[in-house]
């Protein structure tokens, strides 16, 4: 792919209305959902190399880790699955009935299973027969995200709780009180050590919680505005947000000095180490809606926004945004 999306830190990609998801595959590749189509980039053009367009609204995106697959969730309850290398549709069904949205997708590791969820309900389906496996119930679900190993998935709520759920058969094994408003992201480490949440309006911001004992380490305080989305880099020491403020954010775990977990300390480990925001990504005209680390370790972030946008960045050639810089922007730094 030689060193794509390098041009002035930045390239934006032009075509949809507006960009509800970005996922990339493992080659580097950009997919972007919005409108009523899902859009495949070529990295060196900025063109969109393939389109697959719907009837109705594309609402959710994802690719599978193996890069074998990508599938959209449209409206109402339709899932579709393509080939990424063919670029051919494989397989299209109605996942859920009269449910008024895109059901959230997301692929098993090995492409064997598609997980798609909506409303209350999580379904497992076999990507190869698109046969039903497996259907549970959980809270009134606004996001979810499935653990790299796959025998966890995070589901966050309308009303602030956060289900942890074993795979494949969908046991509850503990909910979170993680904030006090509707959850509209989480994400799992790659390790699966973390988990971090963000939810509407809550002024406590991002919430980093270790997974083995399920405490909270940290508050991550720096947008202005509710946080849409959150992605880990291949490795776990970096994650990027985006928000409702217009900005993404790119935060660096620093490794602990040591000392033992406090209180007062949000529970910080020496394990862990503790997260600090190293850049502000400022550029996009509306609410930036989705956000998501190129999985190739090129350091390359993409996100898409309302206003119809998406851009991919290439970290180490953005300029740093200072804390006057951030100011002019109507942010701040934490």
């Amino acid at each position: 792919m030689g060193n794509p999306f390098s041009r002035g830190g930045y390239v934006s990609l032009k075509g949809h209305t507006q960009v509800v998801a970005a996922r990339f595959l493992p080659n580097g590749e950009l997919v972007t959902v919005g409108d009523t189509s899902v859009r495949l980039w070529n990295p060196r053009t900025g063109r969109a190399e393939k389109v697959w367009r719907f009837n109705e609204a594309a609402e959710t995106l994802c690719c599978s880790p193996d890069g074998r697959f990508i599938a959209c969730g449209v409206r109402d309850g339709l899932v579709f699955v393509y080939d990424a290398r063919s670029r051919q549709q494989v397989a299209h069904w109605q996942a859920h009935a009269d449910c008024g949205q895109g059901p959230l997708v997301q692929f098993f590791a090995d492409s064997t299973y598609l997980l798609s969820a909506a409303v209350y309900t999580c379904k497992l389906w076999s990507t190869r027969t698109v046969q039903l496996i497996n259907t549970w119930d959980t809270t009134l679900l606004t996001s979810l995200h499935i653990a790299a190993d796959c025998t966890l998935i995070a589901i966050g709520s309308s009303v602030g709780l956060v289900t942890i759920h074993s795979l494949p058969d969908g046991n509850a094994k503990r909910q979170l009180h993680a904030h006090r408003a509707e959850i509209w992201a989480v994400a799992f480490s790659p390790d699966r050590s973390l988990l971090v949440t963000a939810a509407r309006d809550d002024a406590e911001g991002l919430k980093v919680w270790a997974t083995k004992e399920w405490e909270m380490l940290q508050v991550l305080r720096g947008h202005v505005a509710a946080v849409l989305d959150i992605g880990f880099s291949p490795n776990g020491s970096q994650m990027v947000t985006c928000s409702i403020d217009r900005t993404l954010r790119v935060w660096r775990q620093r490794p602990s000095t040591g000392g033992t977990p406090s209180a007062a300390s949000l529970g910080t480990t020496a394990s862990t180490g503790s997260w600090r925001c190293e850049n502000i990504l400022v550029g996009h005209g509306d609410v930036v809606l989705t956000c998501a680390f190129s999985p190739d370790a090129k350091g390359i972030v993409a996100s898409g926004a309302r206003d119809g946008m998406a851009r991919a960045w290439r970290l180490a050639d953005v300029p740093q945004i200072t804390v006057a810089d951030a100011a002019a922007h109507g942010v701040t730094f934490p």
